[in-house]
């Protein structure tokens, strides 16, 4: 089957997205607020790693504004157009957009390696989204009830709002993490085998392509004749 024709991209990909959005309803919430999915970000790792970064980064915007219309109730917590934009980028277009440089490994011999890898860089990226719009949007001033190890420097005022944020997307984005470098390894391995992708052939033949081509395009050499 020929995984880069246009259609069964399409379509996988939508199909991905639309898995990815399904497994986001299994998930643990935490008390404070935040949650764990169960392998939400699985399918938009391999959409990235079998496509590239750009255009997984297309496939995880797309579940962004997928999950943007599911969590609208979120934008009832903010107030100003401000507010709204860093929470519909930060929080969701952005944030889950980013999970496609989770391709920037795709040309990793080890399939395994290659997507946990990615996985890590790309929850390290969407972390940082969620942590900025923590800062700028959802900060607090007082938080009263900080784990006793937060040293007081970290619970001034100034402070605050970073320490907050760290700890509270921090707290759900650390298992998330985990969780989805150990099933985009175990899918990835498992999809790149049943389909014999080599993302790296693609390249290779590029290159013999061009090489034929310019073979072709050189001229002939003169043939001396003896006077």
């Amino acid at each position: 089957m020929k995984v880069n024709n246009k259609t069964f991209k399409l379509v996988f990909s939508a199909l991905m997205v639309a898995l990815a959005t399904v497994l986001s309803f299994f998930k643990i919430e935490f008390l404070y607020g935040g949650s764990i999915t169960i392998f939400s970000m699985v399918p938009l790792v391999l959409v990235a790693q079998m496509y590239g970064t750009p255009w997984g980064i297309l496939t995880g915007m797309v579940y962004g504004l997928v999950q943007m219309v599911l969590g609208l109730k979120n934008f009832g917590y903010v107030t100003g157009v401000e507010a709204y934009a860093v929470v519909a980028t930060m929080d969701y277009i952005v944030a889950f957009g980013v999970m496609g440089f989770a391709g920037i490994t795709r040309k990793i011999r080890n399939r395994a390696v290659a997507a946990s890898l990615g996985s890590v860089i790309a929850c390290i990226l969407r972390f940082f989204c969620h942590f900025i719009s923590g800062v700028t949007v959802w900060k607090t001033l007082e938080w009263n009830d900080a784990p006793a190890f937060i040293s007081e420097r970290m619970l001034q005022p100034d402070m605050v709002p970073y320490t907050y944020s760290l700890m509270y997307n921090g707290g759900y984005m650390f298992p998330e993490l985990i969780l989805t470098t150990l099933g985009s390894a175990i899918l990835c391995t498992i999809v790149f085998e049943a389909f014999k992708i080599d993302v790296n052939a693609t390249s290779t033949k590029k290159l013999k392509a061009t090489a034929e081509e310019n073979l072709a395009d050189a001229p002939a050499e003169e043939t001396k004749t003896e006077d």
